[in-house]
């Protein structure tokens, strides 16, 4: 399988977003949001977008406390020593934003909710640098943050992307380019209700399918061969003629 990053609709919504906030009038907040369900590519998707991309990115830890946060923007930014004092370590870092004017992405964004001072921090650091800074958490963020209402009144609207499952138009295409293989439009939906969007459900059954054709010498995938090596669907007695007739990689 040649696995690689593959451009999906929610990938092109962040990028729409970021030129929102990129581009947006001096007058408006610039703050922005990604959230969605574990596994639906958010980190690897701001993760490519940040290869490509002229921006920073930082990715904060469960234990981090205000200084610790502003500490590692510091060293992103490459400003030197971190000042001492908190508040002029805080100055340091929008002079820095200042400086370098670009988006500043924060990923695992859930834990800033541990210690309401977090988002105090980077509110403060937006208000003061002007620059985009986007945030990345999990599907319960968005209504988590309201309950902070001077830190979500600055969250523009056009700087949100909720991401949403992988579509079975896009697992076709993800399957084609992947393995080469080609796949009926009902074996992709049952593939998709299997992986629930979720790209290392998409990996780890694709590795499966991908043997499997190879085993019984096919490039192309129907209900039958998905429905044998995922093992769930359909009931077994509607399948099970068609699992004793269908040879599975590594087993006999």
């Amino acid at each position: 399988m040649n696995k690689r990053f593959f451009v999906t609709e929610n990938y092109r919504k962040l990028e729409v977003a970021v030129d929102a906030l990129v581009n947006r009038d001096p007058s408006l907040p610039g703050l922005g949001l990604v959230f969605g369900k574990w596994g639906y590519g958010k980190s690897t998707a701001v993760e490519y977008y940040y290869s490509v991309s002229d921006v920073f990115y930082i990715s904060v830890q469960r234990l981090w406390r205000p200084r610790r946060l502003l500490e590692e923007i510091c060293e992103l930014l490459n400003l030197g020593d971190p000042e001492y004092r908190l508040d002029r370590l805080s100055d340091q870092v929008c002079a820095g934003l200042q400086r370098w004017n670009k988006p500043l992405f924060i990923d695992e964004a859930d834990y800033l909710l541990k210690n309401g001072t977090m988002l105090d921090v980077l509110r403060d650091i937006h208000d003061k640098s002007r620059v985009p800074v986007i945030l990345i958490g999990m599907e319960k963020l968005y209504r988590s943050l309201q309950r902070y209402g001077q830190f979500f009144s600055r969250i523009l609207p056009a700087g949100i992307v909720e991401f949403q499952p992988v579509t079975a138009s896009e697992t076709t295409r993800i399957i084609k380019e992947w393995t080469g293989l080609s796949i009926d439009f009902e074996a992709v939906e049952l593939f998709c209700q299997h992986c629930e969007g979720d790209y290392r459900y998409i990996v780890g059954y694709l590795l499966s399918l991908e043997n499997a054709c190879k085993t019984n010498g096919v490039s192309h995938a129907d209900v039958k061969i998905v429905d044998a090596v995922i093992g769930r669907g359909r009931p077994k007695r509607a399948v099970k003629n068609d699992r004793n007739k269908m040879k599975i990689a590594g087993k006999p």
